[in-house]
């Protein structure tokens, strides 16, 4: 799904429209505005990202999901409760691999734009564009 930029630039908590960012002086050529084609990456940071985003996601899966509840289940076993306690737990389970997933994709995308140090902005935005919302 794409937001509508008016959306995107008002989601700052103010509720007002923002004007796009190519319309503040200086930032364009930062964010890769009209002006800029590629992006210098130092692939040693991106390697790092790549490597703490792993990281992260192998703690997300750690997180347990089903193992949250089986006290829970063990505790009133064979009552509604139990039933709603373990269908808990693999919903949990099933959304931390979604977002585990998400992030090993995310630093999969870091550690390729480590090997091919000049990565356009447009092509990086992309690929994690690709992604979807989580």
């Amino acid at each position: 799904m794409t937001w509508p930029e008016s959306v995107i630039a008002s989601l700052d908590g103010t509720g007002a429209t923002q004007p796009p960012l190519a319309a503040v002086p200086g930032l364009a050529p930062v964010l890769g505005g009209p002006d800029v084609e590629v992006v210098k990456v130092d692939p040693d940071m991106l390697r790092a990202m790549s490597t703490a985003l792993a990281v992260i996601a192998r703690e997300v899966e750690a997180l347990g999901g089903r193992r949250s509840f089986e006290h829970a289940v063990r505790a009133v076993e064979g009552s509604d409760t139990a039933a709603a306690c373990k269908e808990a737990g693999d919903i949990l389970a099933s959304a931390l691999g979604v977002a585990a997933s998400r992030i090993d994709e995310m630093a999969f995308i870091a550690g390729d734009g480590a090997e091919n140090y000049e990565v356009t902005d447009t092509s990086f935005a992309s690929q994690l564009s690709a992604m979807g919302e989580l």
